[in-house]
């Protein structure tokens, strides 16, 4: 069933498909490449706290939302969990931005990951609305396409 419905969903949720993979490939690059952070770019972060600790946050944060995505739809309270994961996706994208704009050097970051941000805020928004129709739906006693359970 999951497999089915999924090619239906995935144009609507690119976005932040492709920001989960992101998010999760960037934990894994700071988690296999030691001394990622050895740049001037990221000292504001790495004041934060060190490669590994942002690498395993990435990676599980974007393997969560990557699952809820895959599994969205499939239980009631999914697209709740879906709404989380944007959150949390929201949230560390903003502290990506926060830490290279602390440098004070201008990057090619200062022109991607802003964007990051605010498509994950969109993200975000459509989600907890998704999340919020769903629960509509459910005390209305009807499924996502309105028919009676």
């Amino acid at each position: 069933m999951i497999y089915l419905r999924w090619p239906d969903h995935f144009p609507v949720r690119a976005t932040e498909w492709l920001l989960a993979s992101m998010k999760t490939s960037w934990g894994l690059i700071l988690l296999m490449h030691v001394g990622a952070f050895n740049n001037q770019f990221m000292s504001a972060m790495r004041q934060i706290g060190n490669e590994s600790a942002w690498g395993w946050i990435a990676f599980i944060a974007g393997a969560a939302h990557l699952t809820s995505l895959y599994v969205n739809g499939t239980r009631r309270r999914s697209p709740h969990l879906r709404a989380f994961c944007s959150g949390v996706g929201t949230l560390f994208w903003f502290q990506v931005c926060l830490g290279i704009f602390a440098t004070g050097l201008p990057n090619t970051g200062w022109a991607i990951y802003p964007w990051l941000f605010v498509f994950s805020t969109r993200n975000m928004l459509v989600a907890i609305r998704d999340a919020r129709r769903s629960d509509e739906n459910f005390k209305a006693g009807t499924t996502i396409c309105g028919k009676r359970k």
